[in-house]
């Protein structure tokens, strides 16, 4: 059930975790003051609050690249990170430093969780590929959001890292012998040109900057944040 969003249910929102992209979808990411939104009574507290389309598809996310078809009602959840719908649903992926990812063309739309191994895996690519294969239009008319991450300042990475794929050159930063800085933002967004999408917005809010948001790297296990996209 789709609701609208109302000067009443903006009102708590934090508007730099909102963003409108083309073809009518709404992405909004929540903060460590939402709770851990793995937790189900939370995490539907938070998408009525934000007046999101409910019901809301998640995932058990196992660092993969494989590409789902997004079903709210299955039960155990599916082992995915990635999950495509054309319509009436969210979709939402988890995190607390890894980058949610959505794209969206005028017909289908589509959501992944980008940690590390599976931006080096070409999750990003994939995730473009599955929604052409549903679309009639191509990756040039689609737009992409980027969601909320780790700064690249604070993502310093070693070898098995560095080695699991041909990083772009902007998302590479040298540190000491044998580690780098990784920026996950600028490979995804790498990818995503690659793959044809032009249209790519980067959230400005970094999860190990910004205290209103969990970072793993900052503060260990715990809660993590949601990246939900609905259209309407």
């Amino acid at each position: 059930m789709a609701r609208a969003l109302t000067a009443a249910s903006l009102a708590g929102m934090h508007l730099d975790l909102m963003w409108r992209l083309e073809h009518g979808i709404t992405c909004a990411f929540s903060t460590a003051a939402d709770g851990d939104l793995r937790d189900p009574l939370l995490r539907r507290g938070w998408l009525q609050r934000i007046g999101a389309v409910e019901p809301c598809a998640v995932m058990r996310q196992v660092h993969a690249v494989e590409v789902i078809e997004a079903d709210p009602t299955m039960t155990p959840l599916a082992a995915a990170d990635a999950q495509v719908s054309a319509g009436g649903m969210s979709l939402m992926v988890f995190g607390a430093d890894c980058p949610g990812l959505c794209v969206a063309a005028p017909d289908v739309f589509a959501v992944a969780h980008c940690g590390w191994r599976g931006t080096a895996a070409g999750i990003a690519g994939a995730l473009v590929a599955a929604v052409a294969r549903r679309s009639r239009q191509p990756p040039s008319q689609y737009a992409a959001l980027i969601g909320p991450g780790i700064a690249w300042q604070e993502y310093e990475v070693d070898e098995p890292v560095l080695s699991a794929r041909q990083w772009p050159p902007e998302a590479i930063r040298p540190s000491r012998t044998g580690h780098a800085w990784l920026d996950l933002t600028a490979a995804i967004a790498a990818d995503l040109r690659a793959a044809g999408v032009v249209a790519v917005t980067r959230a400005v809010p970094r999860t190990s900057r910004d205290n209103r948001l969990w970072s793993y790297r900052q503060h260990g296990p715990g809660l993590v944040q949601g990246l939900v996209a609905w259209r309407g």
